[in-house]
């Protein structure tokens, strides 16, 4: 058994180089033909992680799709269990969006090149006004029209369970006036445990939670656990 799963996992992986150059290949030659650049890579970027969690073996099965609000741009707020909730995401909400992503990756030879141009955004964990920095940056991206996922935790769960949520990961959400939409991801911590690079093909539960608003100053906290508690109640 260990024998084909390492067989799987490395053809995925080599699968994953190849369409990702394809796919990139195709979307440079229709974006003339394009209205927006970013959102022509991100729309690329969601097929290319339909494709990859098929292609993975994992089985995802999506509920509450429908408390998207539309014509908005919204916060989306997820919990982190894995290495590919960032494809699960990608690939189950049917909007584009932009997120955040370890400045480590922007140095990637072509993928850090395709990060750009989709317009997502580099953090450092290691500088204590990232943060602040990196609130900044979604409040711009809301006033441009497009919407913003995060992940509230700040880092991986090392359990599978939820974890805290850092007290600033929403202020966003307070300075914008945008709907925070929780998101549960359930299952992926299984997929490719910690300490490994093996792939273990699971189902995997996506459920999105209704709107929640931050109105004041004095009510935020509350409303962080509002958040927390809807993705818990949905995992």
């Amino acid at each position: 058994m260990i024998i084909v799963r390492v067989i799987h996992t490395v053809f995925f992986y080599v699968l994953t180089v190849i369409s990702f150059f394809i796919g990139t290949t195709l979307t440079l030659i229709l974006l003339p033909f394009c209205k927006s650049k970013t959102k022509a890579f991100q729309t690329a970027a969601h097929i290319w992680a339909k494709f990859l969690i098929f292609s993975s073996g994992l089985s995802a099965q999506t509920q509450g799709i429908e408390n998207i609000p539309k014509d908005k741009t919204l916060i989306f707020a997820a919990n982190h269990q894995g290495a590919a909730d960032i494809l699960i995401v990608l690939g189950c909400l049917p909007i584009g969006f932009r997120f955040a992503i370890k400045k480590e990756l922007y140095q990637t030879p072509v993928f850090g090149w395709y990060l750009r141009q989709a317009g997502y955004f580099s953090v450092d964990r290691e500088v204590v006004l990232s943060a602040y920095r990196t609130v900044k940056q979604i409040i711009e991206i809301l006033k441009i029209g497009e919407s913003v996922l995060i992940f509230p935790e700040g880092t991986r769960s090392k359990t599978g369970k939820l974890g805290k949520f850092r007290r600033g990961s929403l202020l966003a959400a307070l300075k914008s006036g945008a709907p925070i939409v929780p998101v549960a991801i359930s299952g992926s911590f299984n997929l490719m445990p910690r300490g490994t690079w093996i792939i273990h093909p699971c189902p995997v539960k996506f459920s999105v939670g209704k709107p929640i608003y931050i109105n004041s100053k004095e009510d935020y906290d509350n409303k962080v656990l509002e958040v927390r508690d809807s993705i818990a109640k949905m995992m």
